[in-house]
């Protein structure tokens, strides 16, 4: 008995200390949140990018960058495959001129019949992406003129560097392809004499 008397002393002088430190936490603020007397500030929009000239130059820099990216990507893209069918048109170089110096089986004509078939591919896929790169020059072209005529000559200046470098650079790309070709087919005829010959023989 007696203990229940001094525990129930004790609960009651420590249940106000509890509320008073409920009371007390509850209405803690923290120092970081604004006060009430703060007002927002409303960042007021610039009047300059609401006009027509304002929006037309920034269509003309859409139509700039994206007449760029087109570019860069046919201009890398043909190169990328060019390589490609060189390297595929050297290859088919040297296994035809074996074909002029050893008694070659039917797995090496195979490898050319095969060789030949890639090749072709790459050279369909490099004569799509050169008439694909016809459309995107005169993309690039109005683009630059559209920069030129809203006030951007910089832009429109680089913009004319950009598409007479990418065009340089295919051009010699085609002329690297075409004088491989060039060699290809003196290989060629040449084995088809070399053929015709041993018929007769």
């Amino acid at each position: 008995m007696a203990m229940r008397q001094v525990l129930k002393k004790l609960l009651r002088n420590v249940k106000p200390a509890m509320y008073t430190s409920s009371i007390l936490f509850a209405h803690c603020v923290s120092p970081d949140k604004p006060s009430e007397n703060a007002k927002l500030k409303l960042e007021l929009l610039d009047v300059k990018k609401l006009t027509y000239e304002h929006m037309i130059r920034q269509s003309a820099l859409d139509a700039t960058n994206s007449a760029t990216q087109a570019l860069t990507v046919t201009y890398m893209a043909i190169t990328h495959l060019s390589t490609e069918y060189r390297t595929l048109l050297k290859e088919l170089i040297s296994l035809h001129e074996e074909t002029l110096n050893y008694n070659v089986s039917d797995v090496h004509w195979d490898a050319i019949v095969e060789t030949r078939n890639q090749m072709q591919l790459k050279k369909e896929g490099i004569m799509n992406l050169t008439g694909y790169m016809d459309y995107v020059h005169k993309m690039a072209e109005a683009a630059s003129m559209l920069s030129y005529l809203s006030g951007m000559d910089n832009i429109s200046n680089t913009l004319q560097q950009r598409i007479d470098d990418a065009l340089n650079k295919i051009k010699v790309e085609i002329e690297s392809n075409a004088e491989l070709e060039r060699e290809y087919l003196r290989i060629q005829e040449q084995c088809i004499k070399d053929n015709k010959k041993t018929e007769k023989e």
